[in-house]
């Protein structure tokens, strides 16, 4: 009997299950998600019994095969950390817009699976978002009666919360982004998808991996309205969709990509797929596009199957692979790529070729892989940028008005929240209550922003303040911005008993390895470890016996061939016990920081590190063999640039693994890219190597945009010191004039009442730019002028820059920078004529394209121009100011 019953019950929730409707209607496609779902239960191995315990909560059918598919496609640091109640959420979160959207029902199937339906939009870390923004949005634009203006008003709601400004690698959370207020373009575009998504509709990140004009790279959103994409700026409203400050520069680009959560079937050029999404070229959308073929061929002239091509865009000192693929039966791989150069590096085995393709003279290309690794060899190219074309105003002045009117109330929004924020009188009165450093606490205050509470509770709750200090100062700024109190305290508690030496504050103290987000991983490593008997008799070990326990330890953590969309923290490694070899590294890097051994990241290594007896050792999981190291040194001449940065004018890779690992020498750690440390500094002494076969890249930018580059191999002897020259290539400017101006030229400088005439040199040219606060271009530009301050100074010419009006020179705050040159001139263009004369006198279509830089002579005389986005801007002005 209780067997019938058993059997009925088991019918009736199969003909339940039947009624209901499948999320996924394909049946095909849905027994893929499943097959891969299964692999990644089989990926955690014992530990899905806890990171899959969700799927034992009720949930509709609906819902348990979204969440399925969720699981499947995300990348393991989601599951590991997140968890499964967090995903299941946002699924009911997700349903609940297209229920309650007025759009909601138009969105096909598979547009809402990838489009809507996941959580994660780049490299941002999770968070609750989606509840937050749809409760805020759902009213404002249920009410615009359409997608398309609904997809602007998010934009303008995402522009009252957040603006453009440079920040490190790491993409914070978009509450995390809101709470500070700006971010850069990454964390702008995740900040505006995820409102997007809240409200069911349909987005994407858009991005550039490298451009091919400049160095830097750039994202934004597209969003699909009613079966058709269209692009945005995150944060950045305008008038219509599809226009935007990168309209025109974006015609330079090489590679436009979207990279699409799941295994995406769409009808679109789908570069390539892997375990955890799919690569979606969408060059030929924005810029004149070729359909390009590589043949690999060997030295008989066969074709090779299988061979790893890399497609490489010089950009930052290196040659960057923006996309990789594999050759067919044929020996073939085809990509559409922008009309302009990139570098192709195939290879298969221990052979490859490097060729030069350039894209705008034909759309095939032979590369034989006639070099074998290790040979020593030196090739030069110049690489040119597609061309970009000048194209009629997207926008009625109307328009335009409109949309300045709707900016200056949005920034008031933004700004009365600000205001909120502690005070430095504040800060200074609750330093002196607390009996800390009042300047100190005041500017872990500033720079805490919105996440100042959680300063402040940290010093309240703190026994330590002295510490909590040097703990503060040893991290960036963004960590202070978006890290708990309760995760500080983690900290400071876990290394309460440590003695303080040279190597604490950095290699101990330290709760962040590489650019990871700070999680409390101390007090839960310890339970653990003496769970587990490795930390039995600590007090009697030394250190070299404890990293030798801890090796054991680790030796358990299984590493997989997963792809990584960012680093797992150290809990996530340790709930999980599964992850990528990068995690690990990182992981056994907090392990010992647990328990008081100084440990690392080598910068030159890229591995595990942690030091012995004043030695410092690297960790090699594969053997117990120690890495042979030699020494390195570059000699530089002077000439034709005269202190040569790296990730700027060069930079050097260990080939390894099939493809080159650049080595930070010297980078700027303050910003997700940018250029590092000088050739001087680098190389007063040689450096330290692991032995092995290298790369050395080499550029200089035209001002044009065209690149000169070098690339040159070296081998490392272990025990051995190896010299090579480091040779920059010069570049050739055309000396023409770009145009002629009438004069006198005028602006109204900060603080006057009246306008006055700027001053032309009587030998020499004056830089001006017109610019616009808030804006990525400008500020790229600013940026730029700060970092060559002393290089400007010396050359002791004034640069003049000029708002585009009184009330834009009012939101620009200088504290957002580093200090400028002392001979900038800062004010306002009065009424627009400044602007409106360099129109006229350079025949300029329309006036909108910011920054306007010009060199001019005391006879109206343009030797240089630029508009819009350019980065580098700097170094080019102060280049062209030198020759002439």
């Amino acid at each position: 009997m209780k067997q019938f019953v058993v059997v009925c019950l088991f019918t009736l929730l199969v003909c339940a299950c039947e009624r209901e409707e499948h999320f996924i209607t394909d049946a095909v496609y849905r027994e893929m998600v499943e097959v891969d779902f299964q692999q990644k239960k089989a990926v955690f191995g014992e530990a899905d019994t806890v990171l899959f315990d969700v799927f034992n909560t009720e949930m509709t059918l609906a819902e348990r095969e979204a969440l399925t598919f969720l699981y499947a496609y995300s990348p393991l640091v989601d599951i590991s950390l997140s968890g499964g109640e967090f995903l299941l959420d946002n699924v009911r979160l997700a349903f609940r817009a297209r229920e309650e959207m007025p759009w909601g029902e138009k969105i096909p199937e598979h547009i809402f699976r990838h489009f809507v339906l996941p959580v994660r939009g780049g490299k941002e870390n999770l968070d609750t978002a989606r509840a937050v923004f749809f409760n805020e949005l759902k009213e404002r634009v249920a009410a615009c009666g359409n997608m398309e203006r609904a997809a602007l008003e998010v934009n303008h709601w995402c522009h009252e919360n957040v603006i453009y400004r440079p920040t490190n690698a790491r993409t914070s959370s978009p509450l995390a982004t809101r709470q500070r207020a700006y971010g850069r373009c990454g964390e702008e575009s995740v900040f505006a998808l995820a409102a997007l998504r809240a409200v069911g509709i349909p987005a994407r990140q858009i991005y550039t991996p490298r451009w091919a004009h400049c160095d830097d790279n750039h994202a934004w959103i597209e969003v699909w309205i009613d079966g058709e994409w269209k692009y945005l700026g995150a944060c950045e409203p305008e008038p219509r969709l599809n226009i935007a400050w990168f309209t025109l520069p974006v015609q330079r680009a090489m590679y436009v990509e979207a990279e699409v959560f799941g295994k995406y079937e769409g009808d679109e050029e789908i570069v390539s797929t892997n375990e955890n999404s799919s690569a979606v070229n969408v060059t030929s959308r924005y810029t004149r596009a070729v359909r390009t073929v590589v043949q690999v061929k060997d030295t008989a002239g066969n074709p090779v199957e299988n061979a790893k091509v890399e497609y490489k865009i010089f950009n930052y000192g290196e040659f960057y692979p923006v996309v990789t693929l594999h050759s067919d039966a044929r020996g073939e791989t085809h990509l559409t790529l922008g009309e302009g150069n990139v570098v192709v590096w195939a290879s298969r085995d221990a052979r490859f070729g490097v060729v030069r393709f350039p894209v705008n003279e034909r759309d095939t290309l032979v590369v034989t892989l006639d070099k074998r690794e290790g040979e020593l060899f030196s090739t030069e190219f110049e690489l040119v940028p597609p061309v970009q074309r000048d194209i009629e105003a997207l926008t009625s002045a109307g328009e335009r008005a409109e949309n300045d009117c709707r900016f200056v109330r949005e920034d008031s929004i933004r700004d009365a929240y600000v205001a909120t924020f502690m005070t430095p009188g504040e800060a200074h009165c609750v330093a002196t209550e607390l009996g800390v450093d009042t300047a100190r606490f005041a500017r872990y205050i500033n720079v805490a922003r919105g996440n100042y509470r959680e300063i402040e509770r940290l010093f309240r709750l703190s026994g330590d303040k002295e510490r909590a200090m040097a703990l503060l100062d040893v991290v960036a700024e963004k960590d202070l911005q978006d890290t708990p109190a309760d995760v500080w305290l983690d900290h400071l508690e876990g290394t309460r008993d440590f003695e303080e030496d040279a190597l604490f504050r950095d290699y101990v103290l330290n709760p962040q390895v590489q650019n990871e987000l700070i999680t409390a991983f101390r007090q839960p490593i310890r339970a653990v470890l003496a769970r587990e008997g490795v930390l039995s008799g600590e007090d009697t070990l030394g250190r070299r016996a404890m990293a030798e326990r801890l090796l054991r330890y680790i030796e358990r953590t299984r590493i997989v061939n997963y792809p990584a969309k960012v680093a797992t923290p150290p809990v996530g490694v340790l709930r999980a016990g599964v992850t990528d070899g990068l995690s690990r590294d990182i992981f056994f890097v907090a392990l010992c920081r647990t328990v008081g051994i100084p440990a690392r990241l080598g910068a030159v290594s890229g591995k595990a590190e942690c030091c012995l007896d004043d030695m410092w050792y690297t960790v090699n999981f594969a053997s117990d063999q120690a890495m042979p190291k030699g020494k390195f040194m570059l000699h530089y001449s002077g000439a034709p640039v005269g202190d040569p940065k790296y990730f700027l004018n060069f930079t050097i890779g260990k080939l390894e693994n099939g493809g080159v690992r650049v080595i930070d020498l010297g980078s700027n750690a303050d910003v997700d890219m940018g250029a590092g440390a000088s050739y001087s500094k680098i190389f007063a002494a040689p450096v330290e190597l692991e032995a092995g076969y290298y790369t050395l890249s080499t550029g200089n930018r035209r001002n044009d945009g065209a690149v000169m580059a070098g690339l040159t191999t070296f081998r490392v002897e272990a025990g051995e010191q190896t010299d090579v020259e480091l040779r920059i290539l010069p570049v050739m400017e055309r000396v023409e004039l770009a145009g002629h101006v009438a004069l006198p030229l005028a602006f109204t400088p900060e603080g006057a009442m009246s306008p006055g005439d700027i001053s032309l040199p009587r030998q020499g040219y004056t830089a001006i730019a017109v610019v616009e606060a808030d804006k990525e271009p400008t500020n790229h530009l600013l940026r730029d002028m700060g970092s060559i301050k002393d290089e400007l100074e010396r050359l002791g010419v004034p640069l003049y820059v000029v708002f585009k009006d009184k009330d834009n020179l009012q939101k620009f705050r200088p504290s957002d920078f580093r200090p400028f040159p002392a001979v900038i001139r800062w004010g306002y263009d009065c009424d627009g004529k400044l602007l409106q004369r360099l129109a006229e006198g350079l025949q300029l279509p329309d006036t909108g394209n910011l920054p306007l830089v010009v060199l001019v002579n005391d006879k109206g005389e343009v030797a240089f121009m630029s508009r819009g986005y350019r980065v580098g801007l700097g170094t080019q002005i102060m280049n062209v100011m030198n020759r002439k």
